[in-house]
């Protein structure tokens, strides 16, 4: 027994360094080794080593595991989630897209298992006078397990924070640059179609008219604050061309919000063209997102939205 314990001991010591096809190299990890201690030893950084490897700090490493090792040489340095101009009270790790002649866009990664492949992504529509990214850091907890969650900006200026003007093709306009920006960066990482869409009052405006015209690329819409005053007979046409793409629908509106009516027309005009869809309307809520107070609702509707 011993002697076969230190011929695979050998072993793994002699393929802890083999060089791959792609001039890199790969360890073998033996019991008792760290990130650490691999990363000092090939003398490159943590975050290059769990880059190359699709891992994060926090994953356990175990005995027989390969690792590819990065070429020193050719290190990235880690680029800083957020400029300078990141706003006060968010998240270190929220990122920021520049759109030539828009606000900036704002992001962040997908978390949890396979969040270094092929994820879905999340738009966060925001309410006139929403502040991006503000509202991507509130929202980052619910949808970040979905996939990437990307939080444009409306194109005008309201208050301290920006207003859609009820322009939805603006919204187009600046929602797919976005994705197409995304994609570009991050490759196929970055889900072209079968995204979600969140929308809330004059965001929602935005969500069901892009929703309705790109139901590919965007089949699932959870919708807060919905009214059937956003859809002209236009968009109902669109709707009834989209509905064999259109995978399901998600309306909340609280009960105290005066367009609890126009949700359940909404609603009827969904169910009638035969797309799947839930409505909630918690007591207590009036016009607003209470992602502090009923995150657990919001959780669920995403959930029912991209089961796994």
């Amino acid at each position: 027994m011993r002697v076969r314990t230190l011929l695979a001991l050998l072993t793994a010591m002699w393929l802890a360094a083999t060089p791959t096809l792609a001039g890199e190299r790969r360890h073998t990890v033996v019991r008792g080794q760290t990130l650490g201690a691999i990363a000092r030893r090939y003398q490159v950084t943590i975050a290059a080593l769990c880059e190359a490897n699709g891992i994060s700090r926090r994953d356990v490493i175990r005995p027989g595991q390969q690792l590819v090792i990065p070429n020193p040489a050719r290190q990235r340095k880690r680029p800083a989630p957020v400029s300078s101009k990141r706003p006060p009270g968010v998240s270190a790790d929220l990122q920021r897209l520049a759109l030539p002649g828009d606000s900036p866009v704002y992001y962040y990664t997908p978390t949890g298992p396979g969040r270094k492949t092929l994820k879905p992504v999340v738009f966060y529509l925001h309410g006139r006078g929403g502040e991006p990214a503000h509202a991507c850091h509130r929202w980052a907890a619910v949808a970040r397990r979905v996939g990437w969650l990307v939080c444009p900006g409306g194109p005008h200026a309201y208050g301290s924070g920006r207003s859609w003007n009820n322009d939805w093709a603006a919204g187009r306009r600046i929602v797919l640059a976005a994705l197409s920006r995304l994609r570009k960066k991050y490759g196929r990482r970055v889900q072209l179609y079968g995204n979600t869409l969140i929308g809330f009052s004059e965001g929602a405006h935005v969500a069901m008219n892009l929703g309705a015209r790109y139901p590919r690329t965007f089949n699932r819409w959870l919708v807060l604050g919905a009214s059937d005053a956003y859809w002209g007979a236009e968009a109902i046409r669109a709707l009834r061309r989209a509905r064999r793409h259109v995978r399901r629908v998600y309306l909340i509106t609280g009960k105290q919000d005066p367009i609890v009516r126009r949700t359940r027309t909404v609603r009827d005009w969904l169910l009638h063209e035969r797309i799947a869809t839930r409505m909630a309307m918690p007591d207590g809520l009036g016009h607003e997102v209470a992602l502090e107070t009923h995150r657990g609702l919001y959780r669920r509707a995403l959930s029912w939205l991209n089961p796994s």
